[in-house]
């Protein structure tokens, strides 16, 4: 009788083992795909700024600099401008390009800056 008590309470113990051993696995995995989203908007984001870029080079070649830059001249040269696309301290001399997907954000300062995550300066 001793026998088959020890060995119940050693099979209950892990039983509670195995499923606090899979639940902690199951919250790292819901946290995992969670952040997918996050992760494919920063990528679009960062793409979307490197797309426009090329639009915003050859309005500058065109006018002689940045001077009256807007997002319906990008989308004269490149009418595939995304939504997204925003332009910030806009001058003669250069600009900054910004792009917002969902909750991510990625810009560039023109003439020759490089793309970052975060907002314009």
């Amino acid at each position: 009788m001793k026998t088959i008590l020890v060995l119940a309470i050693l099979i209950a113990v892990g039983l509670g083992a195995a499923f606090h051993f899979a639940g902690s696995q199951a919250k790292k995995t819901t946290s995992t795909i969670l952040a997918f989203p996050d992760h494919a908007a920063e990528a679009t984001a960062r793409a979307n700024v490197s797309a426009t870029l090329p639009a915003v080079q050859a309005f500058a070649a065109e006018n002689g600099g940045y001077g009256g830059l807007t997002i319906d001249s990008l989308r004269q040269i490149d009418p595939s401008v995304s939504a997204g696309v925003s332009l910030h301290d806009v001058s003669a001399a250069g600009a900054c390009l910004q792009v917002t997907v969902r909750t991510s954000t990625a810009s560039v300062t023109a003439p020759g800056g490089a793309i970052v995550d975060g907002p314009c300066p």
